[in-house]
């Protein structure tokens, strides 16, 4: 297995995946510079735009989203479906299709397998990793067809280990995942990065890479829900798979 990290870069205002890309898949995360793109600080009218204008950027007719749930629901979207159904993962093997993932500080999880086209987004916080959403998506991409061992995966911008602090509690419930959870200066850390870079590496994903940019402090232009403005406000990237048709 092969774990390459820190190889993402900006082109265009966006964050993009050098793995996926090299593949011939569109990838990447949005920054503050395409204004939010999810979530109730914003207008949601004037977030429909932001995820219009990226899509005709990108060279796609619209973003194709899920209602997230922080649950490990597998969806397949082979085109916008109104209203988003309730899942955390989605994939699809058409052409023409950009899956967008929200995120300001969870994981997005980007697949791909270059031998057949098909394309697959989760949104993992500490929930969905607690339930192995990355492992459902891959599961679910197998089952139709996807060979996990050309499968190519891509951990994107989220919260690194370097800010990610728990209570004990939280810690409690993610006991399953223990070998991800670090003691430092006297707090617990939880490293969703490595957690989902294992749950891929144990579905026969071989080939995957980490951003190794954290929202909060990766000196990105990024929105952090950890590292919100002192009123509370913050904004959602987007993380985005797509293979043009």
């Amino acid at each position: 297995m092969s774990v390459a990290g820190a190889t993402w870069t900006i082109r265009d205002g966006l964050l993009r995946s050098r793995l996926l890309e090299r593949h011939g898949f569109v990838a990447g995360f949005t920054t503050r510079a395409q204004g939010s793109m999810a979530g109730a600080a914003f207008p949601l009218d004037e977030q429909a735009r932001n995820r219009a204008a990226l899509a005709r950027a990108l060279g796609f007719d619209a973003v194709v989203r899920m209602r997230q749930v922080h649950r490990n629901t597998v969806v397949r979207m082979d085109g916008a479906i109104e209203p988003w159904p309730e899942a955390d993962a989605m994939w699809t093997a058409r052409p023409g299709v950009l899956l967008g993932v929200a995120a300001a500080d969870c994981v997005p999880v980007l697949v791909a397998d270059p031998s057949t086209g098909r394309i697959g987004a989760a949104h993992a916080g500490w929930q969905g990793t607690m339930v192995k959403v990355a492992e459902s998506l891959v599961a679910a991409m197998v089952a139709d067809g996807a060979d996990p061992r050309r499968l190519v995966a891509s951990i994107g911008p989220s919260i690194g280990p370097c800010c990610y602090t728990i209570d004990e509690a939280r810690a409690k419930l993610l006991g399953r995942l223990k070998e991800h959870l670090h003691e430092r200066d006297g707090e617990i850390v939880f490293d969703l990065w490595s957690a989902n870079v294992a749950q891929l590496a144990a579905s026969g994903v071989r080939d995957i890479e980490v951003a190794g940019i954290c929202t909060k402090s990766g000196g990105a232009d990024l929105w952090s829900y950890r590292g919100r403005d002192p009123d509370g406000r913050y904004g959602t990237q987007l993380g985005f798979i797509g293979r043009r048709a």
